[in-house]
């Protein structure tokens, strides 16, 4: 899958299959959400952009400081693309404030233009990561999530182009190789 020279190699994935098994394609949109600075944030700021999206919250114990080394890892390498951001999709707005997201996202170093902490509320969280082939619930004791190492690769039209577990070094490699194939 390191091969890729063209757009044409990365599927689209952003579809569901209705009852008559024929696919039907989507777009991921944005509505509802806030960033880490205030701002609402809408699909008006994903255009004309490539982006990686991925699912967190910001007191998670387990996966969540991994995969962000490995996010701001990618955000450096692909810090002077005008046409690369990031998105990262909080999972617990009780916790994550605005205020909590912007010292998160302060603490990357990232510009943030270049990385967006995005917060809703639940159900519109749900709705998005359902966009994203994902999902997230509590554990039974409340005290933190069950949630995915993966990313999503989204292209300039909307569409989602890959999934990579960003815990598996693999898996970054060929983010990262897909990611410059979108770009060019």
């Amino acid at each position: 899958m390191s091969c890729h020279t063209s757009t044409d190699n990365l599927p689209i994935l952003s579809y569901k299959v209705d009852d008559t098994g024929q696919k039907k394609f989507y777009t991921i949109t944005y509505d509802g959400f806030t960033n880490q600075l205030g701002e609402t944030f809408s699909t008006e700021h994903t255009k004309s952009n490539i982006y990686i999206a991925n699912f967190f919250f910001t007191r998670c114990p387990s996966i969540c400081p991994p995969m962000r080394n490995e996010l701001i890892s990618i955000a450096e390498e692909f810090s002077e693309e005008p046409d690369f951001m990031m998105i990262s999709h909080t999972i617990d707005p009780e916790h994550d404030s605005v205020s909590v997201l912007k010292a998160y996202g302060e603490a990357t170093d990232i510009p943030e233009s270049k990385w967006q902490f995005l917060r809703a509320s639940e159900d519109k969280t749900k709705q998005q990561a359902e966009l994203y082939m994902t999902n997230f619930k509590p554990h039974e004791d409340g005290s933190d999530f069950y949630h995915s190492s993966f990313v999503a690769l989204v292209d300039k039209q909307q569409h989602i182009r890959g999934f990579y577990n960003i815990l598996v070094p693999e898996d970054v490699e060929r983010l990262k190789n897909d990611i410059q194939i979108l770009l060019n």
